[in-house]
């Protein structure tokens, strides 16, 4: 059995061909599509990059219980379950934050692992002195414009070579089997940085400022501006596209690709100034970031060209490729194997979904229920985890006087956790909209998929309401976690 496993970063799923997309060109995931199994109703669990790999690995919630953070030594991870079978794992990715503080121990499960720089900030190019950087808008850093200088041909960008570098494996692993290959592509993650080529196949005629990286922020830019970063994106998943392709093609060359798994999919989305808001983190949990593609692939091209409308989450891969290969689940997965959707069962009723310390967030598919936390501070709320980390360090030195140990969880193996206090967070909002606290939003995104007008039904509201609870029980949810939404366990 052979399987791969592709991910990109930061894909919208109503920019992709496969999902009527009339203007932005993807023929290689339109490929898989047409020989593999598209998923309509995919949707996140827990955000942004590095809780959705938590979950890719583990089949698990992360929100419930921590935001970003390393893999916890209790944490029964996709690789290590495919190795007790003799699966060889290799990892392929430029997705930088893996090699952070905070982003630890996820790459070292596999058998082998080959990293790619250049990515956002990645600490690549090592310059003493300042590079005068050009007029721009949005957002801009010194380390980002750094690797940009060694970035200005296509192949030379991280994620072509990150493609590349899976053509090699393959070529020199064509004769094995029993085997999973994760390739990671950071792209099309902000910034929208791409070729000269692939913007002017959308017809992008910006004169301003450079402008690639909105800021994380309402949106104050034009409508022109906003174009232009739309026609930034579209290029940059184009060219992330064709880099795709190669992979495939060699799959064909070798004649790997009839009984090969393939499964492709993304962490989360991005808004590109609908709602007016760039980008992700901060406000309410829109359709843009939260319902996602998924398309599979499976061996002896089954089922090609079909669709699957059963709900499904980012929590589910983890067992499906599990299933794949003939491995037994380890004991506390969440997650639920796709196998049986392809026969047109369903795996789950619901699902939750959100970042950790702000809204908790819930659909049935045809509904999404966003229950915003009713204190003024977000809280109460604390983070449990083995490790002490946030993104790029450490918690500060002040917080370790009240931090509290303990063993809260069954699913930890009876090992002690740091309860460590943490400050929530409220959706931002708009100025006309007010304050989002304890005002939750409900909506039908099959009658209103752009999410535009809330539905007021206080009966659905209520079985939501419940089932959150039920979710939250069946996850061990803190205490606490109850207090903060407003909801009685």
């Amino acid at each position: 059995m052979r399987s791969i496993f592709i991910v990109l970063d930061t894909v919208r799923r109503d920019y992709l061909e496969a999902h009527d997309n009339p203007w932005v060109k993807t023929p290689s995931l339109t490929r898989l599509a047409k020989n593999g199994v598209t998923f309509d109703n995919h949707w996140v669990g827990s955000l942004p990059c590095m809780p959705a790999r938590r979950e890719f690995m583990t089949g698990r919630y992360n929100f419930i219980y921590r935001g970003w953070g390393p893999i916890e030594p209790f944490d029964d991870t996709l690789p290590t379950e495919l190795r007790k079978r003799n699966v060889f794992c290799h990892l392929l990715t430029d997705h930088y934050h893996y090699l952070e503080l905070g982003g630890d121990n996820y790459h070292t499960f596999f058998n082998t692992w080959d990293f790619f720089r250049g990515q956002e900030h990645d600490p690549w190019v090592s310059l003493v002195d300042a590079v005068a950087m050009p007029e721009h808008l949005g957002y801009l850093r010194q380390q980002n414009w750094h690797n940009r200088i060694l970035q200005q041909k296509e192949e030379d960008f991280s994620g072509p070579r990150t493609a590349m570098a899976a053509v090699e494996w393959l070529e020199a692993n064509q004769k094995a089997d029993n085997w999973f290959l994760q390739v990671e592509i950071f792209d099309p993650h902000e910034p929208f940085y791409c070729t000269e080529k692939y913007r002017k196949m959308y017809g992008d005629t910006w004169k301003g400022p450079l402008f690639d990286w909105p800021s994380y922020d309402i949106v104050k830019e034009s409508p022109e501006a906003v174009d232009h970063i739309r026609k930034c994106y579209a290029g940059l998943l184009t060219m992330t596209d064709h880099w795709v392709g190669r992979i495939l093609d060699k799959l064909e060359e070798l004649g790997l690709w009839d009984d090969t798994l393939i499964v492709f999919t993304t962490d989360h989305g991005t808004m590109l100034a609908e709602h007016n808001y760039w980008e992700k983190v901060y406000m309410p949990l829109y359709n843009e970031i939260a319902r996602i593609p998924l398309i599979m692939k499976l061996p002896g091209n089954e089922k090609a060209g079909t669709r699957v409308t059963a709900l499904t989450q980012t929590i589910d891969v983890m067992p499906t490729f599990l299933d794949f290969h003939g491995c037994p689940l380890p004991p506390h997965v969440h997650g639920k194997s796709l196998r049986p959707t392809l026969t047109g069962e369903g795996v789950r009723q619901d699902g939750i979904l959100g970042y950790f310390g702000m809204a908790m967030n819930i659909t049935d598919g045809r509904h999404v229920y966003f229950r915003n936390p009713v204190h003024e501070d977000a809280g109460p709320l604390h983070a449990y985890t083995s490790m002490p980390m946030v993104k790029l360090g450490w918690y500060p030195r002040e917080v370790y006087s009240k931090i509290e140990m303990g063993r809260y969880f069954g699913h930890t193996y009876n090992m002690p956790l740091y309860k460590i206090p943490v400050k929530g967070r409220m959706p931002q909002h708009l100025p006309e909209e007010g304050s989002h606290m304890g005002r939750h939003q409900l909506y039908d995104v099959v009658k209103d998929p752009q999410q535009l007008s809330p539905i007021h039904d206080p009966e659905l509201e209520r079985r939501f309401t419940g089932r959150m609870i039920e979710h939250l029980k069946a996850c061990e949810a803190p205490p606490e976690q109850f207090t903060r939404l407003g909801i009685e366990p």
